[in-house]
């Protein structure tokens, strides 16, 4: 695959580019290069041939190739690693597999998750080509009870990404989600491990959605779910997003292994979907009902019920009522 990487290199010098040429700088025979470029087409990419002049890269597909994910990623661990598929049922089982083999920051990415799962055992809805789903592996040297605040984090790098490559800033919603006027945009599902008070591993599973139509979203969804091509009223590039979440991501887990968990806990706190809302809290155990004044140094919810002071340290929030936050 890292020898597709170097054809389309090659081929992005721009007009034809000759086969003899091709074999030359690759140092293998033109055999191998009309093979290759069979692959690419195979693969989607629109590639003519001229007998004389040679081949041309006319278009690109919107697949999350590694190799097109790399193009331009200059980060030292998230992301170094790439295992793509074209179908999975979930990647974080996926990554769960893969975890004695791989290295950290191996990101495990799929076009589309048949058996996707959300918070409290939900299932997530992952159609082909619209979204970005993937699970980033970690080896944190933290604490469990800092789990609350790398969920935190990632939703933040998400939230950084988009503003960066789309001009606007989605809200981060306690715990873990993305939400944009008040529709969801993104969730977090962490998978653990780890003994002795540390955590061993962290997979953290991602999934963004990307360019879906309203009408692409099964009814149950359709007044809650949202996209960011909804929110911006155009087409997203699907892999300028998921390289810059990388790199934020990578930028803001650096910073936290450094420096601790403080920049991202007060970015939810600026730019939060959650604080100052009436809110309701289902930790799985108990329901909580009361104002969201305050996000933790811990990483936990504080709700103020009749004066008393609640903390929630993960749960599933639903508002009592509507309020319209920063997002710019």
């Amino acid at each position: 695959m890292l020898q597709l990487g170097t054809v389309l290199e090659l081929l992005d010098q721009g007009g034809f580019v000759s086969g003899e040429d091709l074999a030359t700088q690759l140092g293998v025979s033109r055999t191998m290069v009309w093979k290759q470029i069979q692959t690419l087409r195979e693969l989607g990419y629109k590639i003519t041939a001229h007998p004389r002049r040679g081949y041309h890269l006319v278009a690109r597909p919107d697949k999350l190739y590694p190799w097109e994910v790399a193009k331009g990623l200059a980060n030292q661990l998230i992301g170094r690693t790439i295992e793509y598929y074209d179908e999975l049922p979930s990647t974080n089982q996926r990554a769960k597999e893969l975890l004695a083999v791989v290295d950290e920051g191996t990101v495990v990415l799929a076009e589309t998750q048949t058996a996707g799962r959300g918070r409290l055992g939900r299932s997530w809805f992952s159609p082909p080509g619209t979204g970005i789903w993937l699970s980033i592996i970690l080896r944190p040297p933290f604490s469990p009870l800092e789990l609350p605040k790398l969920n935190l984090l990632a939703v933040v790098a998400l939230s950084r990404a988009v503003k960066a490559v789309l001009g606007f800033r989605p809200l981060v919603k306690w715990p873990n989600d993305l939400y944009y006027q008040d529709r969801k945009l993104s969730g977090i599902l962490t998978d653990v491990s780890g003994e002795w008070g540390r955590l061993e591993h962290v997979i953290l599973g991602v999934g963004i959605n990307v360019n879906q139509r309203l009408n692409d979203f099964p009814p149950e969804l359709r007044t809650k779910a949202g996209s960011l091509r909804m929110a911006a009223g155009r087409n997203v590039d699907r892999k300028d997003l998921l390289r810059g979440y990388l790199q934020c991501f990578e930028e803001e887990y650096f910073y936290a292994l450094e420096h601790g968990f403080d920049r991202s806990l007060d970015y939810c706190r600026q730019y939060t979907a959650t604080l100052g809302r009436a809110v309701e809290v289902d930790d799985g155990k108990k329901v909580y009902r009361g104002e969201a004044v305050a996000i933790a140094d811990d990483g936990a919810l504080i709700i103020d019920h009749d004066g008393q002071q609640t903390r929630v340290i993960a749960g599933d929030v639903q508002p009592l009522f509507d309020r319209d936050g920063p997002d710019s």
